[in-house]
């Protein structure tokens, strides 16, 4: 099988050797290079493309700033050097050939459950990494054609697979490995599952709400009901946030910075919000209910008992939506959903917007579902994170959108009548 060659784990590399004599310029260049791009992988898994700096990057990569930008010019030039190691060489989420060698249709689940729990170990720098470039790809053309690259390259591995662990349908049964990973990579770098928790919830068929869970699962809380100036205030606020985290994708938001966009002072921002992780839960709880009201007109116009069909049908319009006309705004609660794995603070309002995400498949399924397990509404919903992330972070194009209702209805189908690969 075809597979680019696998990169260490940056905080394993192997302790450089040095002789008695420097190695050649030529020689030490690349080797400072190297480690410029892996010292930027380690910051933008640890603070986001927007903490991203040239001197950021120089202390953490132990070289001078000088070399930093004597090697790359600018911001982009990092990220892009970053990108192409992490997109076009890294094989983080490909199955290798020693995972497929025993072939048989078990070897994608036992893959998977053993890769997600690298991430939520040993790996989580990198599928941190991996995250925030590709939901950041769609702002960059060079990003854009990289994410493009990487995801095509990632199908004929995929289809390879499913190709020697059998099937009905390999072509399909393809995108589901590669869409239901992305899903599940997010999952875990949010919520940060022990490997005890994953293998409770995949091999001990627990239900994830109460093994994942982080606290309440109570939607955040309302803000008090304001009048006049105040709720003016507040709301300006907020569409600033929203604004600065769906057209830029900043998560990395500073109140004084915000409060200036709106055209308020500082202390107006520091009223409502008393905290950035405050301001950055409301912009994301805002998002997020955006979201489900989309979701809502969908389903309000459909008449009629719950059928797979109906399922299939109302899930593809959904998607189309998100996927084309609401793409950024989709990518936005996903990198606030990133953010919440840095910070602590965010992680119990996070937990509250996927449980609710968990329970709306479960409502959904369970009418067409005669053995539905606890894993199987986990599986529709990273199914759809995954697919929306897969299509949106690569362009969204036509040739894509064409295959996914087919796809859904493979999915879909096989989940509700219990025969789903994992």
């Amino acid at each position: 099988m075809p597979v680019a060659r696998r990169l260490s784990a940056i905080m394993d590399m192997p302790a450089r050797t040095r002789g008695p004599k420097r190695a050649p310029a030529q020689a030490r260049s690349i080797e400072t290079r190297k480690r410029i791009i892996e010292g930027a992988i380690l910051v933008l898994a640890e603070r986001g493309i927007a903490g991203m700096t040239h001197r950021e990057i120089a202390r953490t990569a132990g070289v001078s700033l000088a070399s930093t930008t004597y090697h790359f010019a600018s911001k982009f030039d990092i990220l892009a050097a970053a990108s192409q190691e992490m997109l076009d060489e890294d094989t983080l989420l490909l199955p290798g050939e020693d995972a497929a060698g025993s072939g048989g249709a078990g070897c994608p689940r036992s893959w998977l459950v053993e890769f997600l729990i690298k991430v939520a170990g040993e790996q989580r720098v990198r599928g941190a990494c991996w995250t925030e470039i590709i939901l950041d790809a769609p702002r960059h053309h060079e990003s854009l054609a990289l994410a493009r690259g990487w995801f095509t390259a990632a199908a004929k591995v995929w289809s390879e697979w499913a190709l020697a662990s059998g099937g009905d349908d390999s072509e399909l049964a393809a995108r589901s490995y590669g869409d239901i990973t992305v899903g599940l990579l997010l999952f875990v770098l949010v919520l940060r599952p022990t490997e005890e928790d994953l293998r409770a919830v995949f091999d001990g068929g627990e239900d994830p709400l109460d093994r994942w869970g982080h606290g309440e699962k109570a939607a955040a809380a309302k803000p008090a009901r304001l009048s006049g100036k105040s709720a003016v205030t507040r709301e300006a606020i907020l569409t600033a946030t929203l604004d600065e985290l769906v057209s830029k994708g900043q998560t990395a938001i500073g109140l004084k910075a915000m409060a200036s966009k709106a055209g308020l002072s500082p202390s107006g921002a520091f009223y409502h919000f008393p905290t950035t992780a405050s301001l950055i839960e409301a912009a994301q709880h805002r998002l997020f209910e955006n979201a489900k009201d989309r979701y809502r007109i969908v389903a309000s116009l459909e008449r009629g008992e719950e059928s797979l069909e109906r399922l299939i049908d109302r899930t593809t319009v959904i998607f189309f939506r998100e996927a084309t006309e609401y793409a950024l705004e989709s990518l936005a609660i996903y990198r606030v959903w990133l953010e919440a794995s840095r910070q602590p603070s965010l992680q119990s309002a996070i937990w509250a917007d996927i449980a609710d995400q968990h329970s709306a498949w479960r409502r959904l399924l369970t009418p067409i579902s005669s053995s539905l397990r606890p894993l199987d509404p986990l599986l529709s919903q990273a199914l759809f994170t995954g697919k929306l992330i897969r299509l949106v972070s690569s362009g969204s194009r036509t040739e894509d959108l064409a295959h996914v209702r087919r796809e859904f209805a493979h999915d879909l189908t096989m989940i509700s009548s219990g025969r789903f690969w994992l």
